[in-house]
Protein backbone atom coordinates (compact mmCIF):
# COMPACT_ATOMS: atom_id res chain seq x y z
CA UNK A 1 0.00 0.00 0.00
CA UNK A 2 1.20 3.56 -0.85
CA UNK A 3 2.25 5.75 2.06
CA UNK A 4 -1.09 7.56 3.23
CA UNK A 5 -3.49 5.95 1.62
CA UNK A 6 -5.70 3.91 3.80
CA UNK A 7 -7.47 0.67 3.07
CA UNK A 8 -11.80 1.28 4.24
CA UNK A 9 -12.14 -2.62 4.46
CA UNK A 10 -10.51 -5.76 4.48
CA UNK A 11 -12.53 -6.66 1.67
CA UNK A 12 -12.15 -3.12 -0.37
CA UNK A 13 -8.40 -2.68 -0.11
CA UNK A 14 -6.59 -1.11 -2.77
CA UNK A 15 -3.25 -1.22 -3.31
CA UNK A 16 -3.05 1.77 -5.80
CA UNK A 17 -3.01 5.35 -4.52
CA UNK A 18 -6.32 7.51 -4.50
CA UNK A 19 -5.08 9.33 -7.27
CA UNK A 20 -4.71 5.91 -9.48
CA UNK A 21 -8.63 4.48 -8.29
CA UNK A 22 -11.04 4.56 -11.07
CA UNK A 23 -14.22 6.92 -10.45
CA UNK A 24 -15.55 3.51 -9.57
CA UNK A 25 -12.89 2.56 -7.56
CA UNK A 26 -13.51 6.15 -5.66
CA UNK A 27 -17.27 5.54 -5.86
CA UNK A 28 -16.75 2.29 -3.74
CA UNK A 29 -14.40 3.77 -1.57
CA UNK A 30 -16.31 6.73 -0.26
CA UNK A 31 -19.78 4.51 -0.10
CA UNK A 32 -17.51 2.24 2.09
CA UNK A 33 -16.43 5.11 4.20
CA UNK A 34 -20.07 6.59 4.38
CA UNK A 35 -21.40 3.00 5.48
CA UNK A 36 -18.64 2.37 8.06
CA UNK A 37 -19.41 6.17 9.53
CA UNK A 38 -23.08 5.30 9.50
CA UNK A 39 -22.82 2.06 11.40
CA UNK A 40 -20.59 4.38 13.91
CA UNK A 41 -22.98 6.36 14.66
CA UNK A 42 -25.62 3.77 15.35
CA UNK A 43 -23.10 2.60 17.84
CA UNK A 44 -21.71 5.56 18.98
CA UNK A 45 -25.61 5.84 19.17
CA UNK A 46 -25.80 2.69 21.81
CA UNK A 47 -22.66 3.47 23.71
CA UNK A 48 -23.88 7.33 24.24
CA UNK A 49 -27.12 5.75 25.56
CA UNK A 50 -24.93 3.85 27.75
CA UNK A 51 -22.84 7.09 28.77
CA UNK A 52 -25.37 9.32 29.01
CA UNK A 53 -27.85 7.09 31.23
CA UNK A 54 -24.58 6.26 34.00
CA UNK A 55 -24.01 9.83 33.69
CA UNK A 56 -26.99 10.96 34.40
CA UNK A 57 -28.01 8.34 36.76
CA UNK A 58 -24.67 9.79 38.72
CA UNK A 59 -25.67 13.56 38.41
CA UNK A 60 -29.19 12.97 39.23
CA UNK A 61 -27.49 11.59 42.46
CA UNK A 62 -25.41 14.75 43.52
CA UNK A 63 -22.24 13.61 41.93
CA UNK A 64 -19.99 16.62 40.64
CA UNK A 65 -20.27 16.90 36.36
CA UNK A 66 -16.74 15.85 35.51
CA UNK A 67 -17.14 12.32 38.06
CA UNK A 68 -20.22 11.63 36.51
CA UNK A 69 -18.65 12.00 32.85
CA UNK A 70 -15.77 10.19 33.57
CA UNK A 71 -17.78 6.98 34.49
CA UNK A 72 -20.47 7.22 31.54
CA UNK A 73 -17.12 7.41 29.56
CA UNK A 74 -15.90 4.21 31.13
CA UNK A 75 -18.96 2.48 30.51
CA UNK A 76 -19.72 4.16 26.97
CA UNK A 77 -16.30 2.98 25.99
CA UNK A 78 -16.01 -0.58 26.12
CA UNK A 79 -19.87 -0.56 24.59
CA UNK A 80 -18.22 1.18 21.88
CA UNK A 81 -15.14 -0.80 21.24
CA UNK A 82 -16.99 -4.38 21.88
CA UNK A 83 -19.78 -3.11 19.10
CA UNK A 84 -17.22 -1.83 16.51
CA UNK A 85 -14.76 -4.96 16.52
CA UNK A 86 -18.42 -7.20 16.17
CA UNK A 87 -20.07 -5.16 13.91
CA UNK A 88 -18.57 -1.93 12.31
CA UNK A 89 -15.22 -2.86 11.63
CA UNK A 90 -15.84 -6.58 11.63
CA UNK A 91 -12.91 -8.74 10.16
CA UNK A 92 -10.44 -6.19 11.25
CA UNK A 93 -7.35 -7.63 12.97
CA UNK A 94 -7.80 -4.48 15.30
CA UNK A 95 -8.06 -7.02 18.95
CA UNK A 96 -4.51 -6.50 19.97
CA UNK A 97 -3.02 -5.10 23.29
CA UNK A 98 -2.02 -2.20 20.90
CA UNK A 99 -4.83 -1.50 19.05
CA UNK A 100 -7.02 -1.57 22.54
CA UNK A 101 -4.14 1.09 23.46
CA UNK A 102 -4.63 3.01 20.62
CA UNK A 103 -8.51 3.34 20.66
CA UNK A 104 -8.60 4.12 24.25
CA UNK A 105 -5.93 6.87 23.96
CA UNK A 106 -8.20 8.02 21.49
CA UNK A 107 -11.05 8.34 23.96
CA UNK A 108 -9.36 9.62 26.34
CA UNK A 109 -8.15 12.35 24.06
CA UNK A 110 -12.38 12.97 23.65
CA UNK A 111 -12.63 12.50 27.19
CA UNK A 112 -10.50 15.49 27.39
CA UNK A 113 -12.77 17.46 25.03
CA UNK A 114 -15.40 16.60 26.54
CA UNK A 115 -14.30 17.64 30.23
CA UNK A 116 -12.95 21.04 28.70
CA UNK A 117 -16.28 21.61 27.09
CA UNK A 118 -18.32 20.91 30.06
CA UNK A 119 -16.22 23.49 32.01
CA UNK A 120 -16.79 25.70 29.72
CA UNK A 121 -20.57 25.33 29.19
CA UNK A 122 -21.37 24.54 32.64
CA UNK A 123 -18.72 26.90 34.92
CA UNK A 124 -18.34 29.55 31.99
CA UNK A 125 -21.61 30.05 29.94
CA UNK A 126 -23.74 28.12 32.97
CA UNK A 127 -25.81 25.79 30.96
CA UNK A 128 -27.11 22.83 32.20
CA UNK A 129 -24.99 19.53 32.53
CA UNK A 130 -27.37 17.36 30.46
CA UNK A 131 -27.59 19.47 27.13
CA UNK A 132 -24.09 20.26 27.24
CA UNK A 133 -23.09 16.75 27.28
CA UNK A 134 -25.56 16.14 24.55
CA UNK A 135 -23.64 18.78 22.67
CA UNK A 136 -20.25 17.86 22.97
CA UNK A 137 -21.27 14.35 22.50
CA UNK A 138 -21.79 14.87 18.54
CA UNK A 139 -18.14 16.72 18.17
CA UNK A 140 -16.63 14.03 19.90
CA UNK A 141 -18.04 11.75 17.65
CA UNK A 142 -16.36 13.24 14.66
CA UNK A 143 -13.21 12.58 16.82
CA UNK A 144 -13.53 9.50 17.50
CA UNK A 145 -14.38 8.07 14.44
CA UNK A 146 -11.71 9.82 12.23
CA UNK A 147 -8.63 8.29 14.40
CA UNK A 148 -9.85 5.24 15.45
CA UNK A 149 -10.36 4.64 11.42
CA UNK A 150 -6.77 6.17 11.04
CA UNK A 151 -5.03 4.34 14.05
CA UNK A 152 -6.63 1.39 15.01
CA UNK A 153 -8.91 -0.63 12.70
CA UNK A 154 -6.72 0.48 9.15
CA UNK A 155 -3.62 1.18 9.82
Amino acid sequence: MEPGSLPLSTAATSHAPASALSPVDSRARLLAIATAFIKYVVVGGAAFVVDFGLFSLCISGGMHYLIAVTLGFCAGLITNYMLCVLWVWRGTQARTLRDIAVFTLVGLGGLALTWLGMWICVELLHWPERPSKVLLAAAVLVWNFSLRRLFVFFR
